[in-house]
C-alpha cells in the first residue's frame, strides 16, 4: 500500500499538494492517520523509539507516529512507566536496553523537587545546591544507560523556561529564580554531548519560545493528567522531535543548486541590467539580500553552492563582481553552469564536476516549469517547492529539512574550500604525464590514528554518508563505534593533505576478531570520493596489516557487499591479491602483504 494513498481523502478535501499541511489545523486527523501507520511497507525504514519521562508523554503517541511517518519512518513507539526514570535505568529488562534506535528522555525539574518554587525564594546558595543536585541526577541517568546500552541514540530534552516564575519582575535582576536554574542546567547538558557518544540535546526551550509560553503550557491538563503541554504544544513538540530524530539518522544533502533571476535577486538580469535588478538595502531589494545572507550561512555549515541559470554568463558574473549589494560572489559557488542549455543537463554536469550523486543535490528555482522538468527527468534530485513570495524562500529551504544537522564538524565547515582545492588538483592532473607522477608531485601527507572519542562523531558521519568507495556499506552509529572500541576491535582513521590544501578526514577502516583467533575480518573500509585514486586506500590497508602483525594474526578477511553505488570497489580485494574464500569474502595471509610502491612518495604520520 502506498503511503500517499492514506492521505488522498485529506488532500482532496483541502486541495493541498502537501499531504500534511493542514494537520495542525485539524488535530483529529492525527488520530485517524496514526491508526494506519502499521500498514506502511515499501519505502519506509523501521524505527524503534522508547520514551522515558517523569511526566505523562503518552498523549504524544499519535502525533509522533504521524510526524515520523512524514519523514519516511515506520515507527514502533513505547513508553516506560510514568515517573519511574531512576527505577527504569536499573532494570536491565527495560525496553531501553533492548534493541532500539532512540531513547528519548524528558524530565521536569519540578517533579524532581516538588517544593522547588518555594525553596528558591530564599537564597542564591539554595539555588546553587539545587543546580548541582539536578546535574548529578541527570549525569547518573545518562551514565547508567550508557553503561548497559552503548548503541542507541539518546535524545535528552533540555528544560523550558516556566510561564509563572514566582519572583515576578524581580527575576530579571536576580539569580534567585527558577529560570536562572534552568538556564544553568541547560548549559551543563550541552557539555554532556562531548562526554557521551550519540547523546543529543533536543531544544525544548526553543520549541516553547516558538509556540509562546502562554500557548505552550496547559495548567489544567497538567493537574488532570500530568501532561504539561497544551494541544498546540504537544503537536509542535512531536513535529520538531520527529524532525530531530530524523536528523540524527539521515545524512544531510550536500549541494544546493540555485537559479539566479528572481531567486537570488529580483528581476531578470538580461532585461533589467545590473542597475535594474532588485537587490539592496531598501524594500524589496533587501528581501533578496537577506536571502543571500541566509544562503551564505548554509555554505558556512558546509553546504556546497551551485548555480544553474539560463543567462549570458558575463551578465551574471558582472553582478557577482560589480553589484555593491550582491553578497554572493563567484568564489562562493563550487560549480557554475550559466548558459542556455536545459537545466537537467546542467545539473548532471554539476554533479559530475563535484563527483556527487544526484540524490545529494537540492534544486531551488522560482520557475515551476523548471522544477517540473527536474522532477520528471531527474527524479533523484530533491526539488523544493518555491513560494511566489520571496519573503518565504528561506522558510521553504528550512522546512525542506534537506540540510538539517544535529552537529557540524570542522571538516563540514571547510567543505566548500576543499572542493575549490579539488578543482586545482584536477587541473594539475591534466598537466601530469602519468598518475604516478601526479601522486609524487602532490606531496601527500597522511595522518593515521585510532578512533577515539575525539574522532568518533566525525568517523560515524563519514561511515554513514560514504557510498562509492565503501566495501560493505555497513552504517555505524557513534554508540556502535564506541562498542567496537570497548570490544578491542581495531578502528583506524586517515586524514589527507597535500600541496593544494587539507582534505580533512577521508577514510576509515575497521577490523574485528572472529572466533578463529588467526583471522580478523574487515567490517568497514571506506574512503571519501574526493581522494580516490591516490593510493591512500592501499596505505591505510597496510597500516591495518601492521597492527594485525603485532597481534600475531595470520590472515585478514575482506568482505564486499554490493550497494547501490559501490560497484567501483567490486574487485578491490582481488586487485590486492586476496583469494576468494566464499561468496562476498576474500582472504589473504598477513605475511604476503608488501608495502605499496608509491609509499615512498607519501609521508605517513602515525597519531
Amino acid at each position: 500500500m502506498k503511503y500517499k494513498l492514506i492521505f488522498n481523502e485529506h488532500c482532496m478535501k483541502n486541495k493541498e499538494k502537501n499531504y500534511f499541511v493542514n494537520l495542525k489545523k485539524d488535530p483529529s486527523k492525527y488520530y485517524e492517520l496514526s491508526r494506519k501507520i502499521n500498514s506502511l511497507t515499501k519505502g519506509f525504514d523501521n524505527i524503534k523509539v522508547v520514551f522515558l519521562s517523569n511526566f505523562t508523554l503518552e498523549l504524544l503517541e499519535p502525533f509522533i507516529k504521524v510526524e515520523l511517518a512524514k519523514r519516511k519512518f515506520k515507527p514502533n513507539i513505547s513508553f516506560e512507566p510514568y515517573d519511574q526514570v531512576e527505577q527504569t535505568i536499573y532494570n536491565l529488562d527495560s525496553n531501553i536496553y533492548k534493541k532500539t534506535d532512540a531513547i528519548v528522555i524528558a524530565l521536569k525539574i519540578e517533579n524532581f523537587f516538588p517544593d522547588i518554587f518555594n525553596e528558591l525564594i530564599y537564597s542564591v546558595s539554595k539555588i546553587n545546591i539545587r543546580i548541582n543536585e539536578v546535574k548529578k541526577r541527570i549525569l547518573k541517568i545518562i551514565s547508567q544507560i550508557r553503561k548497559n546500552n552503548s548503541y542507541s541514540r539518546i535524545i535528552l530534552f533540555n528544560f523550558s523556561f516556566v510561564e509563572n516564575d514566582i519572583q515576578g519582575f524581580t527575576s530579571a535582576s536576580s539569580k534567585i529564580n527558577l529560570n536562572y536554574l534552568l538556564q544553568e542546567v541547560n548549559s551543563y547538558l550541552s557539555t554532556l554531548t562531548k562526554k557521551f557518544s550519540s547523546l543529543f540535546i533536543f531544544d525544548l526551550n526553543k520549541v516553547t519560545q516558538k509556540v509562546g509560553l502562554n500557548n505552550f503550557f496547559d495548567k489544567k491538563l497538567f493537574l488532570l493528567s500530568k501532561m504539561p503541554f497544551s494541544l498546540d504544544g504537544q503537536i509542535e513538540v512531536s513535529d520538531l522531535l520527529s524532525r530531530f530524530i530524523s536528523a540524527t539518522i539521515k545524512v544531510p544533502k550536500k549541494c544546493l543548486v540555485l537559479d539566479a533571476d528572481n531567486t537570488i535577486w529580483g528581476g531578470i538580469i538580461g532585461e533589467d541590467n545590473i542597475d535594474g535588478i532588485k537587490l539592496g538595502e531598501d524594500f524589496p531589494g533587501n528581501i533578496y539580500k537577506t536571502f543571500q545572507r541566509y544562503i551564505l550561512s548554509l555554505r558556512k555549515k558546509g553546504v556546497l553552492l551551485a548555480l544553474a541559470s539560463k543567462n549570458n554568463e558575463l551578465d551574471v558574473l558582472k553582478v557577482f563582481k560589480n553589484h555593491q549589494d550582491c553578497l554572493l560572489k563567484k568564489k562562493h559557488f563550487s560549480a557554475l553552469e550559466i548558459n542556455w542549455n536545459d537545466k537537467a543537463t546542467n545539473i548532471k554536469k554539476i554533479a559530475k564536476h563535484l563527483n556527487i550523486g544526484l540524490n545529494s543535490m537540492v534544486f531551488f528555482d522560482d520557475n515551476p516549469a523548471e522544477r517540473d522538468l527536474i522532477k520528471k527527468t531527474l527524479p533523484d534530485v530533491n526539488v523544493i517547492e518555491v513560494a511566489k513570495d520571496p519573503l518565504l524562500y528561506e522558510v521553504n529551504i528550512e522546512n525542506s529539512e534537506f540540510f538539517d544537522h544535529v552537529f557540524i564538524t570542522n571538516d563540514d565547515m571547510k567543505r566548500p574550500q576543499m572542493y575549490a582545492e579539488e578543482n586545482k588538483r584536477k587541473n594539475f592532473l591534466k598537466k601530469s604525464s602519468s598518475i604516478d607522477n601526479y601522486i609524487k608531485s602532490l606531496k601527500i601527507i597522511l595522518e593515521i590514528g585510532f578512533i577515539n572519542k575525539d574522532f568518533i562523531r566525525r568517523c560515524s558521519q563519514l561511515i554513514n554518508k560514504t557510498n562509492q568507495f565503501n566495501l560493505t556499506v555497513k552504517r555505524k552509529s557513534e554508540g556502535e563505534l564506541d562498542n567496537l572500541i570497548k570490544n578491542e576491535s581495531i578502528l583506524m582513521w586517515v586524514r589527507a593533505k597535500d600541496k593544494f590544501g587539507d582534505n580533512g578526514l577521508v577514510g576509515v577502516i575497521i577490523a574485528v576478531k572472529k572466533d578463529n583467533i588467526d583471522e580478523w575480518v574487515i567490517e568497514n573500509f571506506l574512503l571519501s570520493c574526493r581522494v580516490i585514486g591516490r593510493n591512500i586506500e592501499n596505505i591505510l590497508l597496510y597500516e591495518l596489516v601492521k597492527e594485525l602483525k603485532k597481534k600475531k594474526s595470520k590472515f585478514i578477511v575482506g568482505e564486499y557487499i554490493k550497494g547501490e553505488k559501490n560497484l567501483i570497489v567490486k574487485d578491490f580485494y582481488k586487485s590486492q591479491g586476496f583469494k576468494k574464500q566464499k561468496e562476498n569474502f576474500w582472504i589473504k595471509s598477513i605475511k604476503d602483504f608488501k608495502e605499496d610502491k608509491l609509499r615512498k612518495f607519501i609521508k605517513v604520520v602515525r597519531k
